[in-house]
């Protein structure tokens, strides 16, 4: 499945509490849409506190390229070295490409945002 030329990213950013933040996703993520997940999923991780989570909601994903891919390899390696953790909620797609490139040990991945809060320590929704 390859993108459409009218390809288009929505984002929405949710503060749950002061320790769980969700950056809800949909659309397509390739080169030309990828700095919408990429530019807050990164503003996100440089204002992480130790103990914090990011949540990237991408279960309204319908394309997933390895843009995408580095976005959150990227914001998962700062968000270690700040002590906080990012949680990934995938849609199939984003799921079955981080899979074949091996990436599903590295990042912790939810079937949904309850499995991703409730990893998280929190009941929010």
């Amino acid at each position: 499945m390859a993108p459409s030329g009218g390809a288009e990213l929505s984002t929405t950013t949710r503060r749950l509490d002061d320790d769980v933040v969700v950056l809800a996703v949909s659309g397509e993520i390739d080169t030309v849409t990828v700095a919408a997940l990429r530019d807050p999923l990164l503003e996100l991780a440089g204002r992480a506190a130790a103990g914090g989570t990011v949540v990237a909601d991408l279960a309204g994903i319908g394309f997933f390229s390895s843009p995408g891919i580095e976005a959150l390899l990227t914001a998962h390696q700062r968000l270690r070295a700040a002590g906080a953790t990012l949680r990934v909620v995938t849609a199939p797609i984003v799921r079955r490409t981080l899979a074949l490139v091996g990436l599903q040990r590295e990042l912790a991945l939810h079937d949904t945002l309850d499995d991703a809060l409730a990893a998280a320590g929190d009941r929010h929704v």
